[in-house]
């Protein structure tokens, strides 16, 4: 009969160990920053950013508006292989589908962001040829969800200085590279 108490006494408490609590994923802690996303374009060269404010409530819910669609432009010109070439172009970042989540996983705190990201806008390429510039194309341009979702920003790193995650995807004239940084500090 002590062997069965034990074994259920056993047995009941692996249960309890197993169970996941609510208590584990909630921070017990308030945050409050900013997820920053800067666009950088290698040719041509321009960048663009904008913040989006982070709220974290002790309860681990986490609260994020959705950001207004973001506008860029850059115009630049560079040698390429013995010709002047100039690119330009302009158009809009849209954010949307916006969403976070506070986790734990192995004793560390995370902040897991989910999103869809759509650049859109025009591009217009141009070639010197002695005394003008000679159009060699026009049309649009589009990037969709370069960065792997969730990104998983570190809630330690960022409270320190920034958590990162970053992407980069290229066409035939240059690099596109994404910048998410997320920076968080204890409110009282």
């Amino acid at each position: 009969m002590a062997t069965r108490v034990l074994l259920v006494s056993l047995f009941l408490s692996l249960l309890v160990a197993c169970d996941k609590k609510e208590d584990d994923i909630n921070p017990g802690q308030s945050y409050t920053g900013t997820l920053a996303l800067e666009y950088v374009r290698s040719f041509p060269t321009f960048t663009t950013s904008l913040g989006i404010p982070v709220e974290i409530n002790s309860a681990g819910e986490v609260f994020l508006p959705s950001p207004q669609p973001l506008t860029f432009s850059g115009q630049s010109d560079k040698m390429i292989e013995g010709e002047r070439i100039r690119i330009s172009e302009d158009g809009e970042i849209v954010i949307s589908n916006l969403s976070a989540k506070f986790i734990k996983d192995e004793g560390k705190e995370y902040l897991d962001v989910t999103l869809s990201f759509h650049i859109s806008g025009n591009q217009q390429v141009w070639k010197w040829n002695e005394y003008f510039w000679k159009q060699l194309s026009a049309g649009p341009y589009e990037i969709s969800d370069p960065v792997s979702c969730p990104m998983r920003f570190r809630i330690d790193n960022a409270l320190l200085s920034e958590s990162v995650c970053a992407a980069r995807c290229s066409d035939c004239w240059g690099h596109n590279n994404f910048r998410w940084r997320l920076t968080l500090q204890k409110e009282d």
